[in-house]
């Protein structure tokens, strides 16, 4: 759709082919509602950010401002933890996501999984309220457990045994934050920002998620541009995984990296 079409979409909530169907005559409130949106649009704010929500895995999920916006390519990871928990054919899935921000890969996950519990991990309280706003959308509310802490904190101190571990970390090197599109650099910097190369947070996820995995596990991450060699690396000198694998978003780019914990 164009932006004009999302706008009106939200404007009137309804769908793009009704706005051609059905054709209505904007109200004076209605219209100044949409000059509005156009102009932040002119300021950079992103379409998301604007109309309040986004679609993800085909589900609904509302956003604005201090939360990372849900992309495509974070439905590929979506799919491939749900193709390889699907094929261990477990009675039950308890799944931990690493920095949950809008609980899309949490939400989505439980959704498509009856028979899965999460923990949605994340230290910033602006993104847990909308991770808790659209698990309560989507109906999984009660299937789903937020904690509001720092990673590394809660790694070391958690209980809990994971059937999988998920994440989408920041990973966008120090260097580049100044290069990115204005839209956005309106999103949480401290979704983005993942050290000096990018790949700060995974030096102690893929240590760390070998202590809460059950044997068998598995830990699915997803990385930026280039990433995915040196990440493949990390895991294998990381004593303990197994059958590292690397898979590619829809434009044909490296960007899932998954792993498996040795069952010895």
């Amino acid at each position: 759709m164009t932006e004009d079409e999302l706008f009106l979409t939200a404007i009137l909530n309804c769908s793009r082919s009704a706005l051609y169907v059905n054709p209505q005559v904007l109200s004076a409130d209605q219209q100044k509602r949409l000059d509005k949106m156009r102009n932040q649009r002119r300021l950079g704010e992103p379409v998301q950010y604007i109309t309040g929500f986004t679609e993800f895995f085909g589900h609904r999920f509302e956003v604005g401002p201090g939360v990372l916006i849900p992309r495509p390519e974070t439905e590929v990871l979506a799919d491939v933890l749900i193709r390889a928990l699907k094929a261990q054919d477990r009675k039950a899935y308890f799944i931990l996501d690493i920095g949950t921000g809008s609980g899309c890969l949490a939400v989505t996950l439980v959704k498509e999984l009856p028979n899965c519990r999460a923990v949605a991990l994340d230290v910033s309280s602006d993104a847990l309220n909308y991770a808790r706003r659209n698990a309560e959308i989507n109906g999984v509310m009660e299937r789903i457990e937020f904690v509001e802490r720092d990673v590394f904190w809660f790694m070391d101190e958690t209980l809990h045994r994971f059937d999988a571990v998920v994440s989408n970390p920041p990973y966008i090197p120090t260097c580049s934050m100044h290069h990115l599109p204005i839209d956005v650099k309106h999103e949480p910097e401290l979704a983005l920002e993942g050290g000096a190369d990018g790949l700060h947070f995974y030096r102690y996820i893929a240590p760390a998620s070998r202590k809460v995995l059950k044997s068998g596990g598995v830990l699915a991450v997803e990385h930026g541009d280039g990433q995915s060699k040196e990440l493949q690396n990390l895991f294998a000198i990381t004593a303990g995984w197994d059958k590292i694998q690397s898979f590619k978003d829809n434009a044909g780019r490296s960007r899932i990296v998954m792993a498996q914990k040795s069952n010895s």
